[in-house]
């Protein structure tokens, strides 16, 4: 029910609603090891529904009227007749879901609706006295029954009741449900190996939904075990652990549960996805389809009200992964707070920023549609033509769906750069301090792309001879050298043969390119922008 509601909380929201390197909201990704991964969950944050078993509902059982309820074997029901004819007792339901009435005999009433209980046995009066005889009948106490109660509650066991109790009666009488391994989305209701009704709490306590349920001695409720779940904090009414059902849920509908504040405009995400911790700090109506998996932490934010920022770290240092800072911190106030170990290699720090990868992203897909559009609307003159460019076009087409795959990592180039320290930080920036290389990879078009060991006395062309030396698509005329700071050298043939003393460092990779073979001269051109822009992006050659 709640699920069903998401749209409708967007609605109300309103869902509020080239290759550079410039400052915007920030995903930061860094390489957990699996031994040392944690649940981002926080202790501190309440989960939702733990107060509420607090002995409310087993101290008040139901004895209300529930016009509902269906009249069942050892319920009491108290009846009275007057006028010419004068009865009063309490009656029990027999095994037979009969009760007996003086004068009358046994009346059927199991399985009468309580709400229908009086005019049902003042018909079966009125067969045997005609006139001057009148009838009351209610129910005054269903039947008393013993439920189980198990799976993750405090204290698991058998309890006394009645049939109209509710579950929550039960659920509190066995202590409440497990706070920390216990799901309040999936409790089960059984009758013998029969599903008799599941129940989701959440709807209790978002809208005080709950069905009514005529319980029998030997059914069992059964508490499930804890489905996965979000933290809910910050500028919201109520800060909660919010479980869900399902690989990942979206914070729309988790914002149903814990309402948010009327001011707040931006939340920030920390969550693990393949075993890299990822933050992300977002607009509410861009964060309110976000995929959320178990474990996020989301920290709802009015804009105006931050006053600090985190960074993550990660590669050869000692000390926390990730750094909370004042907002407005720069980069030299984050690199004179680490502690490098001794194989640390500082001058290839490496900074990694969401809205820089989405800038690549961006570019890559324009030239991308460009390649498209330049091939899709070129007109053929000749039959022979058509025959050519069909086959091209075939071609051009698969390397756009290959190139439509890459995911531009967001670096920002730090090097050669005087003013980099002075560089404000944002929310959710990644720091990398690798290690200290001692290798040079060669990858791309080559036989044996592989890593090898740096030596300065060796050439370009003697690192390309080591990888099995060219294969027949690379482009022999120049090659792209990666160095781990983030920025690229090109070097053409001529220089192949020469030792580039401090050119080509220990961790660079050695980039060999494709050779476009196109007819067309603009489809070369694009094709080749298209490639360089991956190889920087994405440290990765991609084939045409």
């Amino acid at each position: 029910m709640i699920a069903k509601k998401l749209k409708t909380y967007g609605g109300l929201l309103g869902l509020m609603s080239a290759l550079v390197w410039p400052n915007a909201q920030a995903l930061e990704t860094q390489l957990l090891d699996k031994e040392e991964q944690t649940e981002i969950l926080q202790s501190g944050v309440p989960v939702f529904g733990q107060s509420l078993f607090q002995g409310a509902f087993k101290d008040q059982p139901f004895s209300g009227f529930n016009p509902d309820y269906r009249i069942t074997v050892g319920d009491q029901v108290n009846l009275q007749l007057w006028g010419a004819y004068s009865f009063s007792a309490t009656l029990p339901v027999d095994p037979q879901g009969n009760i007996f009435v003086p004068e009358v005999g046994p009346v059927h009433v199991a399985g009468v609706n309580n709400g229908e209980l009086n005019e049902f046995v003042l018909r079966h009066v009125k067969r045997v006295f005609k006139n001057n005889v009148r009838a009351y009948a209610n129910l005054e106490a269903s039947q008393p029954v013993k439920v189980f109660v198990t799976g993750y509650v405090n204290n698991p066991g058998l309890y006394n009741g009645f049939s109209s109790d509710s579950i929550l009666y039960y659920l509190d009488s066995a202590g409440g449900i497990d706070r920390d391994s216990g799901s309040f989305i999936d409790v089960k209701v059984l009758r013998g190996d029969q599903l008799l009704q599941k129940v989701n709490l959440y709807n209790f306590l978002v809208e005080g939904s709950m069905p009514a349920l005529q319980l029998r001695n030997g059914d069992a409720i059964v508490v499930g075990a804890r489905n996965g779940a979000v933290s809910i904090e910050g500028a919201v009414q109520q800060a909660a652990q919010i479980e869900f059902i399902g690989p990942y849920t979206q914070l729309g509908e988790m914002l149903l549960v814990a309402k948010p504040d009327p001011q707040a405009n931006f939340a920030r995400i920390t969550q693990v996805i393949d075993d890299r911790q990822q933050a992300s700090y977002l607009p509410l109506e861009e964060a309110l389809t976000t995929p959320l998996y178990p474990g996020a932490r989301v920290e709802l934010v009015r804009d105006n009200d931050i006053q600090s920022i985190s960074v993550s770290v990660s590669g050869e240092l000692d000390g926390p992964a990730s750094y909370v800072l004042p907002y407005g911190a720069t980069l030299e106030d984050l690199l004179s707070q680490l502690n490098y170990r001794d194989n640390a290699d500082q001058s290839a720090v490496q900074l990694y920023r969401k809205s820089v990868a989405d800038k690549q992203r961006a570019a890559l897909e324009r030239s991308l549609d460009a390649l498209q559009m330049e091939v899709l609307t070129r007109q053929p003159n000749t039959e022979l033509e058509k025959g050519a460019q069909s086959e091209n076009a075939a071609m051009i087409q698969k390397f756009i769906a290959q190139a439509r795959k890459a995911q531009p990592r967001g670096q920002v180039v730090l090097a050669n750069n005087p003013n980099a320290a002075s560089m404000l930080l944002e929310d959710g920036d990644e720091l990398v301090v690798p290690l200290r290389n001692s290798t040079v990879s060669v990858v791309g078009e080559v036989i044996f792309p592989t890593s090898l060991v740096f030596n300065e006395r060796h050439t370009l062309e003697d690192y390309i001879e080591m990888a099995g030396g060219f294969a027949n698509n690379a482009n022999q005329d120049e090659l792209v050298i990666l160095h781990l700071d983030g920025t690229i050298s090109r070097i053409d043939d001529s220089k192949f043969d020469n030792r580039l003393k401090g050119e080509l460092r220990p961790g660079d990779e050695i980039m060999v390119m494709p050779k476009i073979q196109s007819s067309e001269l603009q489809v070369t051109k694009d094709v080749t922008e298209i490639l360089y822009r991956i190889a920087v992006g994405t440290a990765a050659v991609l084939s045409f």
